[in-house]
Order: structure tokens, then sequence, then C-alpha cells
């Protein structure tokens, strides 16, 4: 069973306000170290990984404004003797796996934009021009393992549902800097090379349908779930660059090699992919119970990621459209 050591420093003239969290079910087992000189308490808290919200949130409510007040939150690999799961009604739909501090964390490190993320993308960009160069599918596949594409849009559908403008700020600035640096990158390899657009690899990205959304809508569930629950995110960031990382780069090539209309069907093609996966994000953060501590801010968080996935739908419908038009009327 997945659990935390929950570690926090508290004020010792209010010791007592412990007795609150320490009759919590979510608390397996407390210690309590005495810091006389400094008048503070060490407390530690075993809880499920599940439950490490909940009881964050009660220790935040009671102490946050204390000056010495710290959370320290650590994932506990095992226990002796192990942790007896507790007979209990089955766990509700939707049930966070990881803390929203944790998660929060998590994704804000992830989606920082950095030489890593530069160099990764800078690579898998080059492996995916080769690999349409050469019309190989397994190539290409190798690029996506590499590309970093996951966290940016993670970072942005998170702060959609908490309304954290930072957090969205830095996702965007990420995902923009990656997308520049995947169009200049694959526009000059286009440049310096023959690409030819009937090749199957190419051919597929111009003329795409609404199933691509399917898959790239598919494609950011997985992915939100993948950070909810802590589990692997390797194989989710694949599938993630699949519906991003290909028609960017065919767009960079097309375009260098002199192909402007050809490169609108791969744009339009990432751009939908794009506001599917930031929608799929949005909706799996709500269903997964994903809010504000505070109700005054759950309310302003909840208004808009609706009006944030309003706008996702909007834009996706709009693009649809374009692509239904464009190959209708365009012959290849």
């Amino acid at each position: 069973m997945a659990a935390r050591l929950i570690e926090v420093i508290v004020p010792w003239a209010k010791r007592d306000l412990m007795e609150t969290v320490f009759r919590k079910r979510a608390v397996i087992q407390h210690w309590i170290e005495e810091d006389r000189p400094r008048r503070s308490l060490a407390v530690k808290l075993l809880t499920k990984a599940e439950d490490a919200g909940k009881v964050i949130d009660s220790l935040t409510k009671l102490f946050g404004t204390e000056t010495d007040f710290r959370v320290i939150i650590q994932a506990v690999e095992a226990t002796i003797p192990p942790i007896e799961a507790p007979e209990e009604p089955p766990a509700k739909i939707g049930r966070l796996s990881v803390s929203r501090e944790e998660l929060y964390n998590d994704v804000m490190q992830a989606a920082r934009l950095n030489y890593v993320f530069a160099g990764l993308m800078i690579i898998s960009t080059l492996i995916a021009a080769y690999g349409f160069l050469k019309d190989s599918t397994a190539i290409i596949i190798g690029s996506m393992v590499i590309a970093p594409l996951l966290a940016p849009n993670v970072a942005i559908s998170l702060g959609s549902v908490l309304a954290d403008f930072r957090l969205i700020r830095l996702g965007l600035s990420t995902q923009l800097a990656g997308i520049l640096l995947v169009i200049f990158l694959s526009t000059v390899f286009g440049a310096v090379t023959d690409i030819d657009p009937n090749l199957a690899n190419i051919h597929q990205r111009i003329y795409a349908d609404y199933t691509d959304i399917i898959v790239a809508f598919l494609s950011g569930t997985a992915g939100i779930l993948s950070f909810t629950t802590g589990s692997s995110t390797a194989l989710i960031g694949v599938m993630v660059s699949i519906s991003l990382l290909p028609p960017l780069v065919a767009t960079g090539l097309l375009t260098g090699s002199g192909y402007f209309i050809f490169a609108t069907g791969s744009f339009l093609l990432f751009l939908a992919n794009l506001a599917s996966l930031n929608l799929a994000g949005i909706l799996t953060f709500i269903f997964q119970g994903v809010r504000p501590m505070t109700w005054w801010k759950a309310k302003k968080a909840k208004a808009y990621s609706w009006k944030a996935s309003a706008l996702w739908i909007t834009l996706i419908l709009l693009l649809l459209a374009a692509m239904w038009m464009r190959n209708r009327f365009l012959i290849f």
C-alpha cells in the first residue's frame, strides 16, 4: 500500500490543536518531538498516499498563518510491520493517489524551460526529421521517446483547474519555446534536403481527420492519469508526442521545402491535437477531484476551468471544420 510520511513543524503553544488531526481516520500513526528551546513541535504523521492531501489541508487550515509552519512530504517505500489495509467502503471514483501539493510540485519541476528540455527537443526533432526523410515509422517513434512534450501540457491543464496563472504561464512559455525550436530546426532541415510530400508518413499528417483528434484526447487523458496516480510517465510521454511532434516536424519540413499549402494541413493537425490534449487534461483533473484548498479559490477555479474547457472545445470544432474544408477542396 502506497504511504506518505508527513513531517510538520508547529508552535509548541498550539500543540493541543494537533489532537484534532491525530483523531482523523486518515492518520495511521503519529510521533511527536518537542523542541522546547524553540518552543515548537516536530510532528510526524503516517498516512496512505491518497489521504495525504486531506491531512495536509487540515494542517494548513490550523497552522498555515504561523511563521515557522512547514510541511515536508516523503514517499514511504516500505514499513515494518507493513501497513494493513482497514476494512472500508470502496474508494471514490476519481480519487487522487498523490496529494495536491506533490502533484503541483512534480508538474512545476517537470515543466521548467531549461537546457535539458531544449536539448531533448533538438535531438528528438532531428531524429524525427531523418525519420520523415527515410519514411521510417520506427525512427519517428524513436524520436517520440525523447521528446519532453507531456509536462508543459499538464502544467497548462493543472493551472487552468486551479486558476493558477503562474503555472499556466510556465506551461505556455515552455510549450511555445519548444514549438518555435521544432519549427525552426525542421524548417532548416527541409530547406537543405529534398522532402517528398508523397511519402506515407508525410501524407498522413497532411490529410488528417477526426480520428487523430480522438487519439490526442485519449493521450491527454492517459497523461494526466499518469501524473495523478504517480505511475510512470515514460510510455504516456510517447503517446502525447505521437499527437504533437510528428505533425509539427512535418510542418517545418514542408515549409522549408516550399510546400506551404501542404504545411497548413499538418499545422492544423498539430493545433487540433494540442487543443484536444489540454481539454482532456482539464476534464481529467476535474474528474480526479483536483481543486484549490479554500472554498473561495475553488469557486473561482471551477468557473475558470469550465471557461477554459469551452474555449478549447470551440477551438477544436473550428480546427476540425478547417481541416475538413481543406481536405475536401485541396487536390493532392
